[in-house]
């Protein structure tokens, strides 16, 4: 017997004898749950809401298949009587407003409008999303990941963490004067400081000074990588040696003067230092390969339906308007 799910769009009639026309399609059903057309838009709106820019309709057809292990993942959940309870979804919705420190209710309908959202519909969602969190606890259960796999991983994987050339800096930088003299004046003052500097005074002392008299800017840079330096700064650190003090050159910034504290040769990160990096990364691709095989099960068991051909007909949602 045909389904009556099979027929791809809802139809209406205007009259009795009128012309019938296509009001929204459904992209997809599993079992009687459905993704219209229009639930499909709403989802681009989130979607974008999230990400600050809209999909690309090269991306549909993925975000379709995400929208259909979802319904399976929601099937799943009814299937095993898995009942969320208001005040479940009530307390997701108060961390969700402190997540995002929304304090008051305008503040939080005008997000809700921008995701596209009624708060009937913020709260549909978020009882599905529950469901589908207690779905992939039950399915896909436990991932532990033993020190020693970890360190295999890294091993693998060891090129990932190296580390650049860096040097660690001090840095004074003093906007030239608009005025001849004062910028000789200025070179004067900054050529003393480098000479008390490299006769023994503290420079990041000697550097708070200018600041403080707001004749410059400056301090401890900390470790930077030889990359993201300046050009000027980079070759008045090239060829100095650790604890060194560069003479004054000039940029677009004023000038500027360079301590050496040290340089850091190239190296890797230890495994100590990158273990939960690791083992973050090794238990969510654990996950997406059981979440696969469980979402696979279900669609092998359920009815599911798609029709990717009639992603062509869905309206994208308003273009993002740029930040200012």
């Amino acid at each position: 017997m045909t389904s009556r799910f099979t027929f791809i769009a809802v139809l209406v009639a205007a009259a009795a004898g009128a012309e019938v026309s296509l009001v929204e399609g459904i992209l997809a059903r599993v079992n009687d749950r459905v993704v219209t057309t229009a639930d499909f838009r709403l989802r681009l709106v989130e979607r974008a809401a999230e990400t600050g820019e809209n999909s690309s309709a090269s991306q549909y057809p993925t975000i379709l298949n995400e929208a259909i292990d979802e319904l399976c993942l929601i099937e799943r959940a009814a299937e095993l009587k898995l009942a969320v309870e208001d005040a479940e979804v009530n307390n997701a919705i108060k961390q969700l407003r402190e997540q995002n420190q929304i304090a008051d209710d305008q503040t939080f309908n005008a997000m809700l409008q921008r995701t596209g959202l009624n708060l009937e519909q913020l709260r549909s969602r978020m009882r599905d999303t529950i469901a589908m969190n207690r779905v992939l606890s039950r399915e896909v259960g436990s991932l532990p990941v033993t020190d020693e796999e970890l360190r295999q991983r890294y091993a693998k994987e060891k090129a990932r963490f190296a580390t650049p050339e860096r040097e660690q800096l001090q840095h004074l930088v003093a906007p030239l004067p608009a005025d001849a003299e004062g910028q000789e004046e200025l070179r004067a003052e900054v050529g003393r400081l480098v000479a008390a500097a490299r006769s023994g005074a503290d420079f990041l002392a000697l550097v708070q000074d200018m600041v403080t008299a707001g004749r410059a800017s400056g301090g401890d840079l900390g470790e930077i990588s030889v990359t993201d330096l300046r050009t000027e700064v980079a070759a008045a650190v090239a060829g100095l040696k650790d604890n060194e003090i560069s003479d004054p050159f000039e940029g677009e910034a004023g000038i500027h003067v360079v301590k050496l504290v040290k340089r850091i040769p190239p190296g890797t990160r230890p495994f100590e230092e990158v273990a939960s990096e690791l083992r973050e990364r090794e238990v969510s691709e654990r996950y997406r390969a059981r979440l696969g095989g469980v979402v696979s099960g279900l669609k092998k068991r359920y009815v599911v339906e798609s029709h990717p051909e009639l992603l062509s007909a869905v309206q994208p949602p308003p273009a993002i308007p740029p930040t200012p």
